[in-house]
């Protein structure tokens, strides 16, 4: 087992909760099956826009929580589909974090199918991570980018190790990952148009971390957004009206375009 799916590390990663028995939705409920487990999720449409913003949410989160979120994505032009780990919300299992990457990739491949429980032919379609899920969102734009049209971040990590480290878990060493590319050695991979929006003030997961990431990403397409003064959980409260403006102008230069535009000589 990678030390990264260990107990240790899970219970400091990971905080899993269902929803409420009596809650009652305002997105259109899936459920995706991989291996053994099956992993829900929210899809909140955009009838005028026929984008898909695939969204991996936070580590404390789970996709019901976005129902009163859900209009600022629509608003930049898209239909969100909010998925969940498993183990949260309505989804089965237990989280890790390889099942992030393979419940991702089921996510992904399910896509077709949300076509047509939408009616939406979804042309161009763009994966999102806020925190931990960043790691989801930069897996899926480094080995499916031509599946893919842009990939949005919400204050992402880099390293996996020193997120661990900062959330109380154990110190990892590069001979506990062995097999393991982080989110760093990823986005060095991802030459999809990139947009990385992070707080100044984000002592969980530091500003250096989303410049790191904007270093190396190979997209010519780049932009990293500060958000002066916000931490890690009140990015939209300090900067909602820059949140927003930058996510529809990037989403509108994709989908605009229909090209992509070729990856940085390195």
């Amino acid at each position: 087992m990678n030390a990264l799916d260990s107990p240790q590390v899970s219970t400091v990663v990971f905080h899993p909760r269902g929803e409420d028995y009596h809650y009652s939705p305002k997105g259109i409920p899936t459920k995706t099956r991989c291996e053994n487990a099956e992993v829900s999720g929210y899809l909140h449409l955009n009838e005028e826009s026929e984008a898909l913003l695939l969204f991996f949410h936070g580590n404390g989160e789970i996709a019901a929580d976005y129902d009163e979120l859900a209009p600022v994505y629509l608003s930049c032009g898209v239909s969100c589909w909010i998925v969940d780990y498993r183990g949260y919300g309505n989804s089965t299992g237990t989280p890790a974090f390889s099942h992030m990457f393979t419940d991702a990739e089921a996510f992904l491949n399910d896509i077709p199918r949300l076509r047509d429980l939408a009616g939406k032919s979804f042309r161009h379609v763009l994966v999102m991570g806020r925190s931990l899920g960043s790691a989801s969102a930069i897996y899926l734009a480094s080995t499916h980018p031509q599946e893919l049209d842009g990939l949005i971040l919400d204050s992402p990590f880099a390293i996996a190790p020193d997120l661990i480290r900062r959330l109380g878990g154990p110190r990892l060493t590069s001979g506990d990952l062995t097999g393991f590319e982080d989110n760093i050695h990823r986005m060095g991979q991802c030459d999809l148009p990139c947009l990385i929006i992070h707080g100044t003030n984000d002592f969980i997961i530091p500003f250096s971390d989303a410049m790191a990431l904007y270093r190396v990403c190979r997209s010519k397409t780049k932009r990293l957004v500060e958000i002066q003064g916000a931490g890690h959980n009140d990015l939209l409260y300090r900067g909602l009206d820059t949140y927003i403006s930058e996510m529809r102008q990037h989403i509108d230069r994709i989908t605009a375009s229909g090209q992509r535009e070729p990856a940085c000589e390195r």
